[in-house]
């Protein structure tokens, strides 16, 4: 299906300005780090670009059920994908686990409490 000439440009903007509604909220949900990842970092902008984010917050919830939280909070007009971390969970594994290592080296941190 052909895109529309500047149908990219129009998604960055969206997500810039989501990020920027959601930026302003991270204060008031006692999170400690919040760290931005994937295409908003690299700037590989496609029509199904998110927002990525790292989420250092202490919850006793199971992983899998964490982002739930965000998702309620953070009502985004843009998908949103959340990793929640629990703080001892980051600082224990944020060398050890990939992902989260390359998250730590390349994303580019938008809240530290």
């Amino acid at each position: 299906m052909p895109m529309r000439v500047g149908f990219i440009e129009f998604r960055k903007q969206m997500l810039e300005r989501e990020l920027g509604t959601i930026t302003a909220m991270l204060p008031q949900l006692g999170i400690e780090k919040a760290i931005l990842i994937g295409d908003m970092v690299t700037e590989d902008y496609r029509p199904d670009s998110r927002i990525d984010l790292v989420i250092v917050h202490d919850d006793d919830r199971p992983f899998g059920r964490r982002a739930d939280f965000f998702s309620f909070h953070l009502g985004s007009a843009v998908a949103l994908d959340t990793q929640v971390y629990t703080p001892e969970e980051f600082e224990t594994l944020k060398d050890t686990l990939p992902a989260l290592h390359a998250a730590c080296e390349k994303g580019r941190v938008i809240f530290d409490a």
